[in-house]
């Protein structure tokens, strides 16, 4: 099998750009905008701009996940059952809630989101043992690299949380200068001949606030365009597993566009 994404992966990204997002995206909002289901509205520019980022983001997906090699139509069915699947299930009205209002959630919701959990929990299972039983004889680089790649989306979430600490609460300036006081203190009592100067020094290093406030919101379209990455094999369940991921990450792409991790207010 050859393993180039290019020339193929060209031809096979511009159907994968048909499919996803030229036709889903305009489907998608006129259909739901249709029944009444809940949307974020928006301008030509953000349009513009919402369709530019499908197009990045799906680039991404496309060539890091495999999918010029996977790409089916087990990908193409599954991705629309489950965009409007989704919308369905979202417009039920004890799914209309999100992560940060978790401590409210009724428990039919909790009931929903741990269905949810054990589901992936069984798929990343299952993608796991495809990793184990593709990898080369003799040769467990993928398996690790596969397995090693799981980690990234923690990785980025501990940052997340560390970026969100520092701008609220500014703990690693804190640190640092704590660190640096320590190493200048003795420097500054042999200067001074009082304590005046030193403790106005001392005062003046202390780190001054932001003037916004950061909270961590984490979006269904970024936890199931994480999952994208990783149904890569070329195999009817991955296939499908890889459609109903990215028509769920796509729903939240075309109904309400690519909101951010970290939301300053």
């Amino acid at each position: 099998m050859d393993n180039s994404l290019f020339p193929e992966g060209l031809k096979s990204h511009s159907q994968w750009n048909v499919a996803f997002i030229f036709i889903a995206y305009p489907l998608y909002r006129l259909i739901a905008g249709f029944f009444g289901w809940e949307l974020t509205r928006k301008s030509p520019c953000k349009h513009f701009s919402d369709v530019l980022a499908c197009i990045r983001y799906g680039f991404i997906v496309f060539v890091l996940g495999a999918y010029s090699i996977t790409f089916s139509w087990n990908t193409v069915i599954s991705f629309y059952i489950a965009i409007f699947g989704y919308a369905l299930l979202a417009e039920l009205p004890f799914a209309r809630e999100s992560l940060p209002t978790w401590r409210n959630w009724k428990i039919k919701m909790w009931i929903l989101i741990i269905t949810a959990i054990l589901i992936i929990l069984v798929m990343t299972k299952y993608h796991i043992c495809l990793a184990i039983k593709f990898q080369k004889p003799n040769n467990n680089k993928f398996l690790w690299w596969y397995l090693g790649s799981l980690t990234i989306p923690i990785i980025l979430i501990l940052m997340g949380i560390l970026a969100t600490k520092e701008n609220n609460e500014r703990t690693l300036t804190r640190k640092y200068i704590k660190i640096i006081k320590v190493i200048k203190v003795i420097n500054i009592f042999k200067k001074s001949d009082n304590g005046i100067n030193s403790r106005t020094e001392l005062i003046a290093s202390e780190p001054r606030p932001y003037l916004n406030t950061t909270r961590i919101h984490v979006h269904h379209w970024q936890i199931f365009y994480v999952l994208a990455f990783f149904t890569r094999f070329n195999h009817p369940i991955s296939q499908i597993g890889g459609g109903i991921v990215l028509g769920i990450y796509s729903h939240g792409m075309i109904a309400y566009g690519p909101d951010n991790y970290l939301i300053e207010t």
